[in-house]
């Protein structure tokens, strides 16, 4: 089913998103420590409904094994989502919807 107002379709319990910008955010090393946690990279995807293909929560978690929070924002709002947050079982994982936004608009 497409929505139109936040630009994702649901599709087999997953989001898909095609039209707006997308943050991937990944660990890229282990803690040093106790009081000081990894190093992260953020990857910026500009999506455009005309020239990208859709992915989707399933395919950003295939193609970023390290992947810890993904931030997707159209011009009206947005949506954050933590992966793996509460498993310890890495077959396990799964993506919560943490927090929304009101957009970049």
């Amino acid at each position: 089913m497409l929505n139109m107002i936040d630009h994702t379709r649901k599709s087999d319990s997953e989001e898909i998103f095609y039209d707006g910008f997308l943050y991937i955010i990944s660990r890229v090393g282990e803690p040093y420590d106790e009081y000081h946690d990894a190093e992260f990279s953020i990857e910026v995807k500009c999506l455009t409904e005309e020239y990208d293909d859709p992915i989707s929560l399933a395919e950003i978690a295939e193609e970023y094994p390290n992947v810890c929070k993904v931030i997707y924002e159209d011009m009206l709002k947005g949506r954050i989502y933590d992966y793996g947050n509460h498993s310890l079982d890495k077959d396990a994982e799964m993506w919560e919807l943490v927090g929304t936004t009101v957009g970049y608009a």
